[in-house]
């Protein structure tokens, strides 16, 4: 059992699906302090990154897995267990998709972080919730590359992977978009 004391980062399935099409998610998850979880209905969504590459089959499908990242406790599959989860649960999911709205229930009840770029949940949460803490996939990032002090060509390497297998780039609002894009560009 992980330590409760050590802050909960709940994953949506966009995150899920940027860090696993970084092909390093094991390591991002092993090397980052904190613990990782996905809600139960994240898992249900995060089914496939594109192969990516610039090949013909670059738009051929690679499913996503989290079984063995859970079996060796890089990430925890989280449920809705109480009355008052299951309520934030279905007030969140008149809005946001079922993944976003169990990890916003969830993280809501367990003081935890969510992990999310969908600007829907964001601006939800900013309403319903600003009591909790925003991380996106930039953020984790960075903080990834940063704390492993990864080489210039691996953190373009891990930025193009994003890009061409999961699909997504920050936007230009935000804050961290100079930062992704002079890292793409780098030698």
């Amino acid at each position: 059992m992980a330590d409760p004391a050590v802050q909960l980062t709940l994953l949506d399935a966009c995150c899920l699906l940027n860090l696993f099409a970084t092909g390093r998610i094991d390591e991002f998850l092993a090397a980052v302090q904190g613990r990782f979880a996905a809600a139960e209905r994240v898992g249900a969504e995060a089914l496939y990154v594109r192969r990516g590459g610039d090949g013909e089959d670059a738009d051929e499908r690679d499913a996503v897995d989290i079984g063995p990242l859970v079996a060796r406790g890089l990430l925890e599959v989280l449920a809705v267990e109480t009355a008052d989860e299951a309520a934030s649960y279905v007030s969140f999911a008149a809005e946001l998709d079922d993944g976003e709205a169990m990890t916003c229930a969830l993280a809501l009840h367990r003081g935890a972080i969510v992990a999310t770029d969908d600007r829907k949940a964001l601006r939800l949460l900013a309403a319903r919730a600003p009591q909790i803490r925003v991380r996106s996939t930039a953020q984790l990032l960075k903080g990834w590359a940063d704390s492993a002090n990864l080489a210039p060509t691996e953190l373009r390497a891990v930025l193009t992977s994003v890009r061409q297998r999961a699909r997504f780039a920050p936007g230009r609002h935000d804050p961290l978009h100079s930062w992704w894009e002079a890292a793409l560009r780098a030698p």
